[in-house]
């Protein structure tokens, strides 16, 4: 029998595969863990639960309610100085001479909806709705900035100590059902931010963008007939989902104390995906009337997540720090010691 002795590798060869592994392997690698262990069972939850704060309470406040506003507005519905300040809000805050309130906030106040079988939602006011009477909104909120200061306390459903893999916020406006192939249904893409508040420290995630549509279809019942169908109407989900370092991240950051931490929801910009002016495009929270807002969680394992981050970190680890010896005099001792442990 002819045996043939295999060649061992040249530093030249290890020198090429660790440049190699490190331009190929390390970036699908750190992937792979940081996203290691942030996958849930798939089962949603209600955010709110069935069990909010009952009465109209305030459940938060408006951020940003977009930057449409005209003086159209003012010449054509004429009211008293000061009256249209607080159709201005940015970050929170209304005009600094808006004489009808106490208060610098326009609140969310609102008591529980079941719009939705089996899900709590909270019902709004749209963009203008503490401004104008309905039937005087024009048609359009612009393309953003919109946000919402909702706090810890109206997510009941959320548990203390729980940790979240991802969270999705619904905003929807019911009054009025659509045909499904309603051609106001459109692909959108939204730039979007989530802040956690808790005291005076924040978690913020961001450079998120939604491929989503803004048509929510939704199984109802229909007393007039007695069957299930589905209706469609103007509404929109984001679904913030944290990789599993972030799922622990914001664990540890608030303690799983969710009844004292707040979500800050920002939408930086709402662009329609066939490129045409955001105009009167239907948008759940733009207008004059109402809408509805709900939130669905899904949580994970903590102890499982840590335990796989932690696991596959230590053996990336080993096998760069193998990788970077064996092109040097060190290798032969490293592994001549392995050898001899076995």
């Amino acid at each position: 029998m002819v045996s043939i002795a295999k060649a061992s590798m040249t530093r030249l060869q290890w020198n090429a595969l660790a440049i190699i592994t490190l331009i190929g392997f390390m970036p699908f690698a750190v992937a792979v863990i940081t996203n290691a262990g942030s996958d849930s069972d798939g089962l949603s939850e209600d955010s709110i639960g069935p069990n909010p704060p009952n009465g109209p309470v305030g459940r938060g406040f408006w951020w940003d309610n977009g930057n449409n506003y005209s003086s159209h507005y003012e010449s054509t519905i004429p009211m008293p100085s000061g009256w249209y300040n607080c159709v201005y809000i940015e970050e929170g805050r209304c005009g600094e001479d808006y004489s009808y309130s106490n208060d610098y906030l326009v609140p969310l106040t609102a008591s529980p909806n079941n719009w939705i079988n089996g899900q709590t939602l909270f019902q709004f006011g749209q963009t203008h709705s503490h401004s104008l009477s309905p039937g005087e909104y024009l048609g359009t909120s612009g393309s953003g900035p919109f946000g919402w200061y909702m706090y810890g306390e109206s997510f009941n459903g959320i548990k203390s100590n729980e940790s979240l893999d991802k969270i999705s916020y619904q905003f929807i406006e019911y009054q009025t059902e659509y045909a499904c192939e309603y051609n106001g249904f459109v692909d959108l893409d939204i730039y979007a931010s989530l802040t956690f508040i808790r005291g005076n420290e924040t978690y913020e995630l961001e450079n998120f963008v939604f491929e989503t549509t803004n048509k929510f279809e939704w199984n109802r019942y229909d007393p007039s007939n007695g069957h299930w169908s589905t209706a469609c109407v103007i509404g929109i989900e984001l679904e913030f989902d944290f990789t599993g370092f972030e799922s622990l991240g914001i664990t540890e950051w608030n303690g799983g104390n969710w009844s004292e931490t707040d979500h800050l929801i920002q939408i930086q910009q709402v662009v329609r995906a066939d490129g045409q002016n955001i105009g009167s495009t239907g948008l759940p929270w733009a207008g004059d009337s109402f809408f509805v807002f709900g939130a669905e969680h899904e949580s994970i394992n903590t102890v499982q997540a840590g335990f796989i981050i932690k696991s596959l970190t230590t053996i990336l680890s080993f096998g760069t720090f193998a990788l970077a010896i064996a092109s040097t005099p060190y290798w032969d001792p490293f592994k001549s010691f392995f050898k001899g442990a076995i």
